[in-house]
């Protein structure tokens, strides 16, 4: 399995990859590294707490900037639809990773992004999903109509 490396904007995609990876592998438990910063840590949970402070940016601009990123997206002109779901579900995580003391994301915060970031060729979809019941309207049933109507137009 492949997956990006950890770098200072996906470290919480990466851990739950590499999480995955070394339960996997039966190594979980034994993790070790030879980074500076974490080098004489022999307690694991310390060694990931210190990773994840190293490589996760945290506090409220962080927020606010990942907030505005993901409330700003917009499909890309030749963006498959799966692809910018999975671009809106990444940051959604992320805000969700980061976020936990300031606000939290919901299904209606992603159904807002995905629909507000297409294109005006599917203008006729969102008012289509505008006119359902909210008690229907959820986050599959989005993602079914934006796949569907892809591949219809």
């Amino acid at each position: 399995p492949t997956f990006a490396k950890l770098d200072d904007t996906n470290y919480a995609e990466w851990y739950t990859f590499m999480q995955a990876l070394l339960t996997k592998q039966g190594v979980w438990g034994v993790v070790s590294s030879a980074l500076g910063h974490i080098h004489d840590t022999t307690d694991t949970h310390t060694l990931w707490t210190t990773l994840k402070t190293v490589h996760c940016s945290r506090g409220f601009g962080m927020h606010l900037s990942l907030c505005r990123d993901f409330f700003s997206m917009v499909r890309g002109e030749y963006q498959t639809m799966t692809s910018w779901i999975a671009d809106v579900h990444q940051l959604a995580f992320q805000l969700k990773d980061i976020g936990a003391t300031y606000t939290t994301v919901t299904d209606e915060d992603i159904i807002i992004v995905l629909t507000k970031g297409l294109p005006s060729s599917y203008e006729h979809l969102v008012v289509s999903l505008d006119a359902t019941l909210s008690d229907d309207l959820t986050l599959n049933l989005v993602i079914r109509r934006l796949v569907n109507e892809e591949s219809r137009q």
